[in-house]
């Protein structure tokens, strides 16, 4: 390992870990590339937390599209990652997302955004009750007024995985992860010039990658600029049922904002904290009262065999909320070009690392986006306090 790299980015999780990976794969890029991550085991990383689930049914054309090359990503995933033949099982499993609506309006609303995602491409449909119940026997389709479905590329899988074929093949490539923290960040005028690290080693540096999930904050802050974004709870709970649904249940999103999806032989739920209010970082406890409180009821209003369940185990995490608009932040401030945000991802950081490490990595080499053009999710937005609106926020 050098004292001195061309990027070295911050957070080693699926960001980070992206980023590296896109960079050294770029044949136009011929810099070097560290990761500084301080926990190695990334125990509290987002990304091993996480529900790991991919859709495209958004309501923005870009984020539609984000989805997309992740999905394409995925398809193609073995030979993206593989190093000497070999990469991680992703077992990746399409059900599709199932929307669900309370009222007409509920579903009028699901139906408004339909035209823009089969702009780009994306074979969602809608729903009415008796096609529900025609597709999905097990549920009470007297509790909707209809739905929204979308294709089976929709689905969940490994997410522990898909991370670890980033951070492999970026190994693989060249690129250094090293067990530390940043605890300052060096500028001289308008460009970041290095970061000093808690071992009291300093690290020369041409670009800084900000991917430190929930606490983005403390890093943006070394240089001086503002980023609105905070640590939110998220628990997620796998539970048995006694009655077998011998049927697809895809990632179901219920009107009262609890989700959940077959896990192998179980299932998996979780929601929107009733008191959604920001956390300490530290704070990774699991809200066990979530689960009969919130998580049963709403699952039971619309699976009748859901009424007979049993928790099976559970696990707290983060969101790094974005409480401007709950998108992601890309891109640098005109005050500091060399520094990078990939932030404020509100929950979809698996599914969207894959676009935004490959954005980054085209920012950082060439100047500007070369394939998907992110800039509506840029920094400058912030300044400008002109949220980005997305609508089909989960």
């Amino acid at each position: 390992m050098t004292d001195s790299y061309d990027v070295v980015c911050i957070g080693g999780a699926i960001t980070g870990s992206s980023v590296a990976y896109f960079l050294t794969e770029n044949s136009d890029f011929n810099g070097t590339v560290a990761v500084i991550e301080p926990d190695p085991s990334y125990e509290f990383a987002q990304s091993s937390r996480a529900a790991n689930s991919i859709r495209e049914q958004y309501s923005q054309p870009i984020n539609i599209n984000i989805s997309q090359y992740g999905l394409d990503f995925i398809d193609n995933f073995h030979e993206n990652v593989q190093v000497d033949g070999q990469s991680p099982i992703l077992a990746y499993r399409g059900t599709g997302y199932l929307f669900l609506a309370a009222s007409d309006d509920d579903l009028a609303f699901l139906e408004s955004q339909v035209a823009a995602q089969h702009a780009e491409g994306a074979m969602t449909r809608m729903l009415t009750p008796s096609q529900v119940a025609d597709e999905f026997p097990y549920m009470d389709v007297s509790q909707i007024a209809g739905a929204r479905m979308g294709s089976m590329r929709e689905g969940s899988f490994d997410g522990w995985a898909f991370f670890r074929g980033f951070r492999q093949r970026a190994i693989h490539n060249g690129a250094d992860f090293i067990t530390d923290r940043v605890v300052d960040i060096h500028t001289v005028d308008d460009k970041v010039t290095g970061v000093r690290l808690a071992s009291g080693r300093t690290i020369a540096t041409g670009h800084v990658v900000n991917s430190a999930g929930p606490r983005a904050p403390f890093i943006a802050e070394m240089v001086g600029l503002p980023l609105p974004v905070e640590p939110r709870a998220r628990t997620i709970f796998m539970f048995a049922c006694r009655t077998p649904i011998e049927h697809n249940v895809p990632l179901t999103i219920t009107p009262e904002g609890v989700h959940f999806r077959r896990e192998q032989n179980h299932y998996m739920g979780g929601g929107v904290p009733k008191d959604d209010a920001r956390i300490d970082y530290d704070d990774w406890e699991t809200r066990h009262d979530e689960f009969e409180e919130q998580i049963w009821p709403a699952v039971a209003k619309y699976v009748p065999a859901f009424d007979r369940i049993s928790k099976v185990t559970s696990w707290g995490g983060q969101y790094a909320y974005n409480t401007l608009d709950h998108n992601l932040i890309i891109g640098s401030s005109p005050d500091l070009p060399n520094f990078w945000f990939a932030n404020g991802f509100s929950g979809h950081g698996l599914q969207q690392g894959p676009a935004v490490g490959r954005a980054l990595s085209e920012l950082i080499t060439y100047g500007e986006y070369r394939t998907l053009d992110l800039s509506p999710l840029s920094y400058e937005r912030l300044a400008k306090n002109e949220p980005f609106h997305e609508s089909a926020i989960i």
